[in-house]
């Protein structure tokens, strides 16, 4: 099995894992902010409930922009390069993506130092360690490498 068959099988993989996650954090986070909006009709609160519905928030949109990407659907430039022809398009992608993937690597490299960085400091209503809600940052970091990791092994880059 050659390399970029392996990449992207563990891509196909680790996007279709981030994509069941993905849903059971927001049937999660409906389920707690109903309860809390329930509680509070009735005269009592939830006090965990913003605290915990936050992380969520930004782990799905930490998480759900690695499957965005894995789809394709963030804007683009493409056909932008292909006003000067196909080299030139093929150049400008390859470089977007080595672009991504200094910065992605940066995150996930810097993302992990804080998290473990953080492990010490506890969150205000539940009291865990606050590296678990950070520790989405350098994960989704790792995912985006992998999935940029996979599409510079297919070869032709080319958007239609």
């Amino acid at each position: 099995m050659s390399l970029n068959h392996r990449l992207l099988l563990i891509s196909d993989r680790v996007n279709g894992l981030v994509e069941k996650l993905l849903l059971v954090a927001g049937v999660a986070i409906s389920v707690i902010l109903f309860a809390q909006v329930l509680a509070r009709y009735l005269g009592e609160s939830l006090s965990w409930s913003e605290e915990i519905g936050r992380y969520l928030l930004v782990a799905i949109t930490f998480l759900g922009a690695t499957v965005a990407y894995k789809r394709a659907h963030f804007i683009g430039l493409a056909g932008f390069g292909a006003r000067f022809g196909l080299l030139v398009e093929q150049i400008i992608m390859r470089v977007l993506q080595l672009l991504n993937l200094g910065c992605f690597g940066l995150i996930t490299w810097y993302g992990a130092i804080y998290t473990v960085n953080s492990w010490e400091q506890t969150s205000t209503a539940v009291q865990m360690p606050m590296s678990l809600p950070i520790a989405v940052v350098p994960l989704s970091g790792a995912i985006f490498l992998l999935h940029i990791l996979a599409d510079m092994t297919k070869g032709k880059q080319v958007a239609p």
